[in-house]
């Protein structure tokens, strides 16, 4: 199997929709982690529902996700911040998957 059909296979397994993953790594004693991003290059404002391509800031996230065999899976993700044109104002992109607040 390619490195392509891998990931591509991978993102199939996941089954999170508007997410890919980009890649894949394991570490010893740690487990599998997975890096994924959103498919979509806009995100809307909470504020005025403006629709926005201008990433401000990228934050990484790493959330535990459900064990694979013995293995435990963890997701790395970019969360973008993006800015708002009508408002002017930051927001970070919604991923239904995350709590808003997440710790």
């Amino acid at each position: 199997m390619t490195a392509l059909k891998g990931i591509k296979l991978l993102t199939e397994i996941l089954n999170l929709e508007g997410i890919q993953v980009i890649s894949q790594r394991q570490h010893e004693g740690i487990g599998i982690i997975l890096q994924i991003e959103p498919i979509g290059k806009e995100s809307v404002c909470p504020r005025c529902g403006t629709k926005s391509q201008r990433v401000h800031q990228n934050h990484r996230y790493i959330v535990k996700d459900l064990p694979w065999g013995e293995k435990p899976v963890f997701l790395e993700i970019n969360r973008r911040q993006f800015k708002c044109g009508k408002c002017r104002k930051p927001f970070s992109e919604d991923l239904d998957f995350i709590k808003k607040r997440r710790t």
